[in-house]
């Protein structure tokens, strides 16, 4: 898989308009060498599913951040470029999503749904999963352990766990009017669990 089959498709036209057709093409060769070596010495612990979130999800900012980081760029401005990158993506993700919120009974189908998901999307082998209520009002669960925040750790950028949790405040906005998105923390951020909560609006 190469970069332009991710997440982050655009990305060599972007690097391209913000550092120039010379750096900007070095830049993204870069990154495509960093992602091929990360996939390649991958342990997608023999589940497909989990293969794809590493190749099409987790690696991609990840590649990028670490090729910005060895183009001489500062953490913190090498984050911010990355976060442009992803939050560019999950707009993309949020105008796919948009439709759910137009149904008339939007939250009762997420409802019906989200169990089937979580344990199909987000299988056991990379996460953790704790239901806490899944009724009329509410869907919550948390989130014990997560394959992207100890990924972020095993390969020393644990700063980069935070930019793919803003994902989920800019994807699950989409919801909206019909369900809620709420969190009070995450892995990423130092809490001992990610917290989901859709409430129904």
């Amino acid at each position: 898989m190469k970069l332009n089959e991710t997440t982050l498709s655009f990305l060599q036209e972007d690097c391209i308009m913000e550092f120039g057709k010379e750096n900007g093409s070095d830049l993204y060769l870069n990154t495509e060498k960093t992602y091929q070596e990360l996939l390649a010495n991958a342990d997608d612990k023999g589940n497909p599913v989990i293969h794809e979130h590493l190749a099409k999800k987790l690696f991609p900012p990840m590649a990028y951040y670490k090729a910005l980081l060895a183009a001489g760029y500062e953490q913190e401005t090498a984050l911010t470029y990355v976060k442009k990158e992803t939050h560019k993506a999950a707009l993309v993700r949020k105008q796919e999503m948009q439709g759910l919120a137009k149904l008339p009974f939007a939250y009762t189908i997420y409802r019906m749904g989200v169990k089937k998901h979580m344990k199909k999307n987000f299988p056991e082998e990379g996460w953790t999963t704790e239901w806490v209520r899944c009724d009329g009002t509410e869907i919550h669960f948390n989130l014990r352990r997560c394959i992207y925040q100890e990924l972020t750790e095993q390969y020393n950028c644990p700063e980069l766990c935070c930019v793919y949790c803003e994902n989920d405040d800019i994807s699950f906005s989409s919801l909206l009017p019909k369900i809620r998105f709420e969190r009070t923390g995450t892995l990423g951020n130092g809490a001992d669990c990610c917290d989901f909560h859709f409430v129904k609006a």
